[in-house]
């Protein structure tokens, strides 16, 4: 095996953001072909970000941006297709006419009550594959390291 190949397999086999990144796009293919087989064609990964980051009372769009790590005009488009398929709604900030309050409607609640639900649903899947203390130590350990790595982040301005 010549030099380049052998390097190019240990950086494959040692590429732990290379195997999240790889689980993760599985993880989103699969969800997302369960959600649209249940009901909710329109909802992609992304939009779990707003979603998810909705305060009970509404959030501007600024504010699901920060929080979600996104840039304004994603967040923008992401608020614009929910709107239109009806998980949320747009209105008028009380405290600012200028700015808008995103809210969750009623299918908005329903989604996130079955995504609840679908998560249940796999950490059990999850459990039967590797058992209840191997996926907790995972969980565990991948925590600790999103908090070492955005700590890191934060510590570079990125």
């Amino acid at each position: 095996m010549d030099t380049h190949r052998q390097v190019a397999n240990q950086v494959q086999q040692k590429n732990i953001a290379g195997h999240v990144h790889r689980f993760s796009r599985i993880l989103i293919g699969l969800s997302e072909h369960r959600w649209a087989a249940d009901g909710y064609p329109e909802v992609r990964s992304g939009h779990v970000q707003l979603l998810s980051n909705l305060d009970q009372e509404g959030t501007r769009s600024t504010v699901l941006a920060q929080r979600a790590q996104i840039t304004k005009q994603t967040m923008g488009r992401l608020v614009k297709e929910l709107a239109e398929s009806g998980y949320v709604s747009i209105n008028a900030d009380r405290a600012d006419n200028r700015a808008q309050q995103v809210q969750l409607t009623d299918r908005g609640r329903a989604f996130l009550t079955y995504l609840a639900t679908t998560l249940g649903d796999l950490e059990g899947v999850f459990i039967q594959v590797v058992g209840v203390d191997k996926l907790s130590e995972f969980t565990a350990t991948l925590q600790t390291l999103l908090a070492f790595v955005d700590a890191r982040r934060q510590q570079l301005g990125l």
